[in-house]
């Protein structure tokens, strides 16, 4: 049916006989966007990550809108093929996608690359079925924005009610540092609700009365909370929309007296949350990450640590992207292929996973073109809306412009330092962002589409949304049995719950790695080691190591089982392995320079240390390597070189200051004995008292003076030393006391003599009985 007419969406104009059928699916959109806030909510159902439930459930909301819209004739499609065949954001969306499938072909973990793959064709039919539900349906956004407002209200209130049931059962800082709500992590809480913050300041400013109150009091909480979290990233975004908004909204009303009211209000309320927050945080004393707003706000341009982790993973992202710059890595695959890039930056097993900016991953996993695409997207969205807002008259289609811009803003910000790409709290408002965005605008209708055409679309929809949510069922099944293996902690128990030939029944069709990256056949084998089943485990460490062959714990288990078959050569040779992977792993290092001195390979530590000390200049590996090197056989004059080296690197460290004073301790003892031997006693008193300058309390060195005296029957002189050694702890055998005694009943000092000698004897010295015997009846 030719229509040849101009829609209006900003007035939602319609023809009269589609008011009814439009007015009795109005429910159905808001129905829609309850069930996608609920997402927040959700508990993990025993999966490792939230997010595989939260992709499942929305898997299963489009099968179910697309059921809906099949089998209801009411819904509109006026409009809807012109749409998706003309304007830019779907087809760049769906170019996008076809881009991330193609790239999946070059991966080399194609299972990564489905999962992630699967989650971007969920968000595409979220989208789709946004921009369906919202034909004609724009006059509901001021209802949409107050139930985004009521989710941001309960979100906020369980957070903070969280927080002060944490606080009261252990500490402040222990209690903000678990805010993270159902999100993930304490940062993505933040973004979570950041973006919802949009919706709240046009709610503000539209509603009246009891609802506009109800709002200000959840953009006070919901600011209290993202403050509270810390984050540096929605200060940033949070700062760019008050801007935004507050200026917006007192150009329109041509800089009126009460729009000035309004703007201070919301203000006033960004000056209440963040004293709240300081007053929260002054309870925690903490001086780095929960000192206060400001604080944070001034670490944002700051080289702290976390700015340069993401400085390096930026840099590795680019790296990676000149391996394949036309159809990249493969999706999904920067978790894996990026772990090589960062042995030298990363300590121990941390991991980067996600490259903390989403632009950059799309670059280097799916290529230049498709990068440029991605970003073209945002860069539209951005100044389709800057026009709308500046040239529209309509008061409604600038609202809905400049609400879409401040969500793009934040989700586009939260983009450049994070990964919401792969966060359904995000990816809901990503979705209503475009949609808003591609149904805010004036058209020409040419025609409406055919039943059986639409039949087909809702059809197609239900088809891709069955295949979705099959894979979606797929990884939360593999995230709840990350969660069962990482509950039994197989990597420090000798046994779990599960076994080996329980974990390979279970293997994941498609998700083969962990949420941390390791392989599910890394887990079987270890299951399998610990059950000493040697060839099952070898077998599928063999399998893991072609997933992800980097993080060097394949290697590290492979020397267990070397060492406990007996296999000392190859257990030494799998040290080497995971030591070399990841070089500034402390607990790989000092396994190897434990077995190298077992081996007494004083070449293979002195190397090991020079690869681990480039990196990291701890004492306590100074420290370690030194008694390793001193095991091996190492020289003394070179352990001592090399302590003094220790010392150039770390000046005036007390650590390796002890650890040189003992060397040479040690060395005057013995020398201190030998000239003892050779009855050379002035040379053995000089060395003894060269130790005891170094360290005055020490026993060893106070107890061979005793000896000395003792041996020239200086008995006299003998007694102050023993007496000495025996106030600190550490002599247990009962000679000394033997030895004191003895000196004592020489003096003619029977009291004392018998008094140690029975000292001594209950300490089992041998010969304290017949002193005993002898001279204490």
């Amino acid at each position: 049916m030719s229509v040849k007419a101009v829609v209006k969406n900003n007035k939602n104009s319609i023809k009269p006989q589609d008011k009814e059928r439009i007015s009795n699916s109005d429910f159905v959109l808001l129905f829609y966007i309850v069930a996608l806030l609920i997402i927040d909510f959700f508990p993990y159902f025993n999966a490792m990550e939230i997010i595989h439930p939260q992709f499942l459930y929305l898997s299963l909301l489009n099968v179910a809108v697309g059921g809906f819209l099949y089998l209801n004739g009411n819904i509109s499609f006026i409009n809807i093929l012109p749409i998706l065949k003309k304007n830019y954001i779907p087809i760049a969306y769906f170019v996008f996608l076809l881009f991330c499938t193609v790239s999946i072909f070059n991966a080399k973990n194609i299972g990564v690359g489905i999962v992630d793959l699967i989650q971007l064709i969920i968000v595409f039919c979220l989208l789709i079925n946004l921009v369906i539900l919202l034909q004609n349906r724009l006059h509901l956004f001021y209802k949409i924005i107050f139930f985004v407002g009521i989710s941001a209200f309960l979100q906020a209130s369980q957070e903070l009610y969280n927080l002060i049931k944490t606080s009261n059962l252990s500490s402040v800082v222990s209690a903000l540092n678990n805010l993270k709500g159902n999100t993930g992590n304490i940062n993505i809480l933040a973004a979570s609700l950041t973006i919802k913050i949009p919706f709240v300041l046009i709610g503000i400013t539209y509603f009246k009365s009891k609802k506009k109150w109800f709002l200000y009091t959840t953009l006070f909480l919901a600011l209290t909370t993202v403050f509270l979290t810390a984050a540096r990233t929605p200060l940033i975004s949070l700062s760019l929309i008050f801007c935004i908004y507050i200026f917006y909204s007192l150009k329109i009303n041509s800089f009126k007296k009460s729009s000035i009211l309004s703007s201070g209000a919301l203000l006033l309320v960004v000056v209440l949350s963040t004293v709240t927050t300081n007053l929260i945080f002054e309870k925690t004393k903490d001086t780095s990450r929960f000192n206060s707003v400001e604080d944070r706000i001034k670490q944002i341009s700051s080289t702290e640590g976390s700015a340069n982790a993401r400085l390096a993973y930026w840099s590795n992202s680019i790296k990676l992207a000149k391996t394949s710059p036309i159809i990249g890595i493969g999706l999904g695959n920067y978790a894996i292929e990026s772990i090589p890039y960062e042995k030298e930056f990363s300590n121990d097993n941390v991991v980067s996973l996600k490259s903390h900016n989403d632009f950059l991953e799309i670059l280097a996993e799916t290529g230049l073109l498709n990068f440029l695409i991605y970003l073209s997207i945002f860069v539209y969205i951005f100044f389709i809306n800057l026009k709308r807002i500046i040239k529209y008259k309509d008061g409604t289609t600038r609202t809905i412009a400049v609400g879409a811009l401040m969500l793009v803003i934040v989700y586009g910000i939260d983009a450049l330092f994070n990964f919401p790409m792969y966060r359904p709290t995000m990816q809901i408002f990503f979705g209503l962002c475009l949609a808003l965005t591609i149904m805010n605008s004036s058209f020409i209708v040419e025609q409406d589409v055919k039943v059986n055409t639409r039949k087909k679309i809702v059809l197609v929809l239900i088809a891709i949304s069955l295949v979705t949510s099959y894979f979606a069922y797929e990884n939360y099944k593999a995230s709840t049995l990350e969660y069962l293996i990482k509950t039994d902690n197989i990597d420090a128990n000798a046994k779990g719950v599960l076994t080996g030939d329980e974990v390979i029944k279970r293997m994941p069709k498609y998700k083969n790695i962990f949420g941390t990256s390791e392989s599910f056949y890394e887990y079987a084998a270890i299951y399998y080691l610990r059950e000493n089943k040697y060839e099952k485990a070898m077998k599928y460490f063999s399998e893991a190591s072609k997933i992800n062959p980097y993080s060097g714990r394949i290697n590290f288990y492979k020397h267990i089982m070397a060492r406990n078959k007996g296999d000392i050569d190859s257990s030494y040779t799998y040290s080497k392995e995971s030591f070399y992977l990841r070089p500034r792993n402390y607990f790989f290092y000092q396994n190897l320079i434990n077995l190298a001195a077992n081996k007494q390979d004083t070449t293979e530590i002195i190397k090991a240390h020079n690869l681990f000390s480039k990196y990291i200049k701890k004492p306590e590996e100074w420290q370690s390597t030194a008694l390793e090197l001193q095991r091996a056989g190492y020289p003394r004059p070179k352990l001592l070189e090399f302590i003094d080296e220790g010392l150039k690197v770390l000046p005036n460290d007390s650590l390796l200051i002890k650890q040189k004073n003992d060397f040479l301790i040690t060395d005057y003892i013995i020398d201190g004995q030998n000239y003892s031997a050779k009855f050379q006693m002035d040379k053995a008193l000089n060395s003894y008292l060269k130790a005891l300058e170094l360290e005055p309390e020490n026993i060893y060195i106070m107890q061979n003076l005793g000896f000395y005296y003792y041996n020239l029957n200086k008995h006299k002189e003998a007694i102050p030393y023993f007496l000495n050694a025996l106030k600190y702890p550490g002599l247990n055998d009962g000679k000394t006391e033997y030895y004191t005694g003895i000196s004592y009943l020489k003096n003619n000092d029977l009291e004392n003599a018998c008094k140690y000698f029975n000292l001594s004897k209950t300490k089992n010295f041998p010969e304290a009985q017949q002193q005993i015997e002898l001279n204490c009846k």
